[in-house]
């Protein structure tokens, strides 16, 4: 799968996961809303009943008279008023004693209703911004809490109007906002939240493992046809080499036979060093392999990789060599480990730089560690190949180049072998200025 396809489904299901929350979100908010009106609307009416209980309790000797046997015995029983439900029918017991009460002067407090039905919606954690009106039968305002702008009273929520006395009613207007619908929603936003969130770190997941699945298969093909190249091309020329001595053609020309027959090991050699490299790195990263160090004359190893490689490239070649060793101090290290590690750098510095190949190698040993510096003028790395240069099968950009020979195994066999010595790399390139690879392992002597 390509990775344009991978991101794009991705989009598509992080999309169509927040539509989804969201629908849910919108639907939860319109019925806890729902849920909220109706509430207030059931507190309103319990306002309102105990505003007129508040009124029998003032006048208890007023109403003795006139208070059903089967609800009140000798005086007022709070509870049992509190058992009322009021509606609109004025001949229920409710409305009788707002007759009683009207008909003593102990008439109908907005104020008091204000005070209640306010307490009554902070005790629930609801809207406290709101008004109350008290219209007469003809709908015209008699008295109310406080002025609302009319905008907000346009969006706010109209209670149920609620039969008084001679058809006076009383009405509120609450501002019920978002915030306000919100907070009663706490839990379930939190809930929704913490399953959104686990379900974009699983598409983060599984979207990192697709597009590393991916990346793995175009590194594998790489390798494949790096494979391929890289051996089709020694084999036909041992193909060649053979067919000459099959045929005796150069049996009486004893220089030819010598020459091809260096040109033909020199080959195979090739092919076998590929192979051990490859198996080098998979025992490396499996923690199979096991350094043969010995006292290692790194002077000598630098000598014999500069005439090695001043005879394989037909470029213009330079190498600078340099050694300083403070205290001779014995090395103990893999000696072809390492050497094959620095003969890597040497390899890059020259397929990847122009006809004339500059190379300095600086290697020092200071206190208790062991530097080898490789510097060349060739093309440069850029930022974001050097994150991922060291990866096994990586060759960054230089694979687009048609000198980019080799399986991407180089520079991850360095770091490996530098890592199992108990060292590290260092890398320092801009495009076009060269690379210094700087190698610092632990020195060990005996």
């Amino acid at each position: 799968m390509k990775t344009t396809v991978v991101w794009v489904v991705t989009l598509m299901a992080i999309v169509s996961l927040l539509a989804f929350q969201a629908i849910i979100l919108y639907d939860a908010y319109q019925s806890k809303k729902e849920n909220i009106e109706e509430h207030i609307n059931t507190l309103i009416r319990g306002s309102v009943e105990k505003e007129v209980i508040w009124r029998l309790e003032i006048s208890k000797d007023i109403i003795d008279g006139f208070v059903p046997d089967n609800v009140l015995k000798e005086d007022v029983n709070y509870q049992a008023l509190e058992t009322f439900v009021l509606n609109e029918q004025e001949t229920m017991e409710a409305g009788i004693y707002q007759q009683v009460l009207f008909i003593n002067g102990n008439i109908f407090k907005l104020q008091v209703l204000d005070s209640i039905f306010s307490s009554e919606l902070k005790k629930e954690n609801l809207p406290a911004h709101y008004t109350l009106y008290y219209r007469d039968s003809t709908g015209l305002i008699i008295e109310q809490t406080q002025d609302l702008p009319p905008r907000q009273l346009k969006n706010a929520f109209q209670t149920n109007s609620l039969l008084i006395i001679n058809g006076q009613r009383v009405q509120a207007f609450v501002i019920i906002t978002p915030p306000a619908v919100y907070q009663q929603m706490a839990g379930l936003i939190i809930t929704s939240g913490i399953i959104v969130i686990f379900l974009f770190l699983c598409i983060f997941y599984q979207t990192k493992t697709i597009l590393t699945q991916t990346k793995l298969n175009e590194l594998k093909n790489d390798f494949i046809n790096a494979f391929v190249h890289n051996i089709k091309s020694p084999l036909g020329t041992f193909k060649n080499i053979l067919a000459q001595f099959i045929s005796r053609e150069i049996d009486n020309h004893p220089k030819k036979r010598e020459k091809f027959g260096k040109i033909g090991m020199a080959q195979v050699e090739n092919l076998l060093l590929q192979a051990e490299q490859i198996l080098t790195v998979a025992k490396l990263e499996e923690r199979q392999f096991v350094l043969n160090r010995s006292h290692t004359d790194m002077k000598e190893v630098l000598q014999e990789l500069k005439e090695k490689f001043s005879i394989l490239t037909n470029k213009q070649l330079s190498i600078q060599t340099s050694y300083v060793n403070e205290n001779d101090k014995i090395i103990l290290i893999d000696r072809t480990l390492i050497k094959e590690a620095v003969s890597n750098l040497i390899d890059n510095a020259v397929k990847y730089s122009g006809d004339s190949v500059e190379i300095e190698i600086d290697c020092v040993v200071v206190d208790k560690s062991l530097y080898i510096h490789v510097k060349d003028n060739g093309y440069g790395i850029s930022e974001k190949d050097q994150l991922t240069i060291f990866n096994k099968f990586e060759r960054g950009a230089a694979v687009k180049r048609k000198e980019a020979k080799g399986f991407g195994l180089g520079l991850n066999y360095v770091s490996q072998v530098t890592e199992a010595h108990g060292g590290f790399v260092k890398l320092n390139s801009y495009v076009g200025e060269g690379s210094k690879f700087s190698l610092i392992l632990p020195v060990q002597s005996k």
